[in-house]
């Protein structure tokens, strides 16, 4: 074993600083640069690395524990700084910029006063990221990221012999290698595993540099922070460097947040959520019926039903009272269907409770209940579950949330934006069942106990027409807990697909999912509420299901909700938090996200006016293949706003619009194809014919 190999007094200091336990909600962050090594190369950027680091960190909430050219004793002294303020509701940043090498599969950091001969001595002479990582983790801290920028090259590499190309004699290996954390935290690497990385062309590291611009944009969940960095790397090192990072985290984290704070409701609305919380750290059944009956239309009122009836299926209840009504076996189930036809789009409450006395276990029951729970305040128990065929245990998936690493299948047929990557997945109407079944199929050969590549085989076998297995495997996914299947099944009903469209199913299963945090079930909803479908409009609900989701990361959820900050209606008026939403969301991709962002900006909506900037992020969005933006560049092209007037330019994109079926670029094209002549409408017509969206 490795700590076997690491001397006494070493490891005795090590575990002593990471021994102690405090309490704390803070941000720690400990940030380690060595350049000056003595008996090994010299390194021009660790230091300024460091202090870059330290800066961005501190912008967004971080303390710093800052060590510029870290002896072994500086090492563990800045080890113990950071362990003694980790506490249960500590986020925790390790930075470390300097040499690096693996050994034996093994990640080593390796001090400034290192006097290491060979590969041998790595054990004696530098720090075991693995041992580090290890003793953070059983301080048991919210979350833990580990950011490396330490894979410059093998300082040992003068010594290498003829043997394997990348190698010392003594088997250390260039790059470091490719090593996962304990549950709870987040490995960043400047390169892929056994490659090496730049020291750049200036004073910082493309990485570090990379990372400290973007790390203070808001409203980027952590992996979407290291993908932007990954982008920016390859783009400024032309390839030669691909950050590489590893993922077991359970829970979601932003360097800074777009939300500054929860959005300002109604009186009513924050008594409400006042006793949601209440009833939600107590955990019982009395709490969550105390709740639903106080508010039986409130914000969690979904949530509150679920709830009950899971805890319900797990404890057997002693109060007969409260036990459902024996089965009538007595009434047959055309009596069930003809009693439901005569009241199904009744909107009496006593209806529904003299059906469900008569059939308590109908085939309409749960349906009852939930169109009770619209159109009654007697909080009469609306959700039920439904049971699944199929009951297979997938704990390797609960404990590592993206097991297994991202799959052909996923970039097939995958959700987009589920997997914490905006760029993996398509949307359902885009799946191509003839590679994505193939891709599926093999994925689930190798990860047969992966309930997301499974959920994406029924979402491939789904497009392709074959409804009923893929409603069975969305339903024996929804039975085991898995969010993504829940959200599915809310989309088969809302869609229709194989089963008659059922506004109330579909709202079902999907609060089923918001329950777990699912995004797209929590925007699904506010959806729901925001238009009324299948139940009475409420802007307030919908509000609050937007920001449930755009606390997460969720770009489309953001943009609906920058909306209300924007006009004030719902929220109190924050034009700046509308902003800074819009910003998140845009750099995110997504394009009405992009036109907004631009409108506002154009506008000066939330801070200073920018024509130019606001023009850029409009043809972003019009280059993603947008249409209303598509439109909208048109008309600044023509008038000249943000630029200089191009008629060429305008009547190009109205032609791309208009072409993809929008109908108000049709009804502007022929006043500028008239101003132009046919010369300038052929030009238009070749832009768009060769025009090809840019994801």
């Amino acid at each position: 074993m490795l700590v076997m190999k690491i001397p006494a007094v070493v490891l005795f200091l090590l575990l002593s600083a990471l021994g102690a336990h405090a309490e704390g909600d803070a941000r720690i962050a400990l940030i380690i640069g060595n350049s000056t090594y003595k008996s090994l190369p010299k390194l021009p950027n660790p230091i300024e690395d460091a202090r870059l680091m330290e800066k961005a960190l501190k912008a967004v909430g971080f303390e710093t524990v800052t060590i510029v050219d870290a002896t072994r004793q500086r090492f563990i002294e800045g080890m113990k700084t950071l362990s003694s303020k980790i506490g249960p509701e500590s986020s925790v940043v390790v930075f470390y910029a300097g040499h690096g090498i693996q050994y034996e599969n093994e990640n080593y950091l390796i001090p400034i006063d290192s006097e290491l001969s060979d590969a041998a001595s790595l054990p004696f002479e530098a720090f075991s990221l693995k041992l580090v990582t290890d003793q953070i983790a059983r301080l048991q801290p919210k979350i833990a990221i580990f950011i490396l920028d330490a894979c410059r090259n093998n300082p040992l590499e003068t010594n290498r012999s003829a043997g394997t190309a990348g190698a010392t004699p003594n088997g250390a290996t260039r790059g470091l290698a490719r090593t996962t954390g304990p549950l709870g935290t987040y490995v960043a690497y400047a390169t892929a595993p056994g490659q090496v990385a730049t020291d750049g062309r200036g004073k910082n590291s493309p990485f570090t540099q990379a990372l400290a611009q973007v790390i203070t944009t808001p409203g980027l969940p952590v992996e979407q922070v290291f993908k932007r960095v990954r982008e920016r790397v390859v783009e400024d090192t032309k390839g030669a460097q691909i950050p590489w990072d590893n993922s077991s985290l359970i829970r979601d984290f932003f360097f800074k947040t777009a939300l500054a704070e929860e959005p300002q409701f109604s009186v009513e609305a924050t008594q409400d959520a006042q006793a949601w919380q209440v009833a939600s750290a107590a955990d019982t059944q009395n709490a969550y019926a105390t709740y639903r009956d106080a508010f039986p239309q409130g914000l969690f009122a979904e949530i509150a039903e679920a709830r009950l009836k899971s805890q319900k299926d797990k404890e057997p209840s002693t109060e007969v009272a409260t036990l459902p009504l024996p089965v009538d076996r007595t009434v047959d189930a055309s009596s069930d269907l003809l009693t439901w036809n005569e009241i199904a789009g009744s909107s009496d409450p006593d209806r529904y409770r003299a059906y469900l006395e008569k059939h308590p276990n109908g085939l309409f029951a749960k349906l009852a209940r939930l169109r009770l729970e619209d159109l009654s305040k007697d909080g009469i128990n609306a959700v039920t579950s439904l049971n699944a065929k199929l009951s297979p245990q997938f704990a390797e998936f609960e404990e590592t949330p993206l097991y297994p690493e991202i799959t052909d299948c996923d970039r097939l047929a995958g959700h987009v934006q589920e997997i914490a990557d905006p760029s993996v997945g398509v949307y359902f109407r885009e799946i191509v069942p003839e590679k994505a079944i193939p891709a599926c199929l093999e994925a689930l050969k190798q990860f047969p106990d992966s309930l997301r590549i499974l959920v994406n085989y029924a979402r491939a076998i789904d497009a392709a027409g074959r409804h009923d297995e893929a409603r069975e495997i969305y339903r024996m996914g929804a039975e085991k807990g898995f969010p993504i299947a829940m959200r599915s099944l809310g989309d088969v009903y809302r869609d229709g697909r194989g089963v008659d469209k059922n506004m109330d199913e579909a709202r079902y299963w999907y609060v089923l999912g918001a329950a777990k945090s699912n995004v797209f079930a929590e925007f699904n909803l506010g959806l729901i509420f925001l238009q009324g479908l299948g139940v009475p409009e409420n802007k307030e609900k919908a509000v609050f299901w937007f920001w449930r989701a755009a606390r997460q990361g969720f770009a489309p959820a953001m943009q609906r909700l920058a909306n209300f900050y924007i006009t004030g209606e719902v929220v109190k008026k924050d034009e700046q938090q509308g902003r800074i939403l819009l910003q998140g969301a845009a750099e995110m991709g997504n394009a009405p996200s992009k036109l907004r962002y631009g409108e506002v900006l154009m506008q000066g909506i939330g801070g200073e006016k920018d024509l130019k900037g606001g023009k850029q992020w409009i043809e972003s969005a019009a280059w993603s293949g947008y249409g209303a933006a598509q439109v909208k560049l048109a008309g600044l092209y023509r008038d000249g706003i943000g630029g200089k007037p191009d008629a060429q330019q305008a009547l190009n994109w109205l032609v791309v619009a208009e072409k993809g079926g929008v109908a108000t670029a049709k009804a502007a094209v022929p006043s500028l194809a008239k101003k132009l002549g046919k010369a300038g409408l052929q030009k238009a017509g070749k832009f768009a014919d060769s025009f090809v969206p840019r994801p």
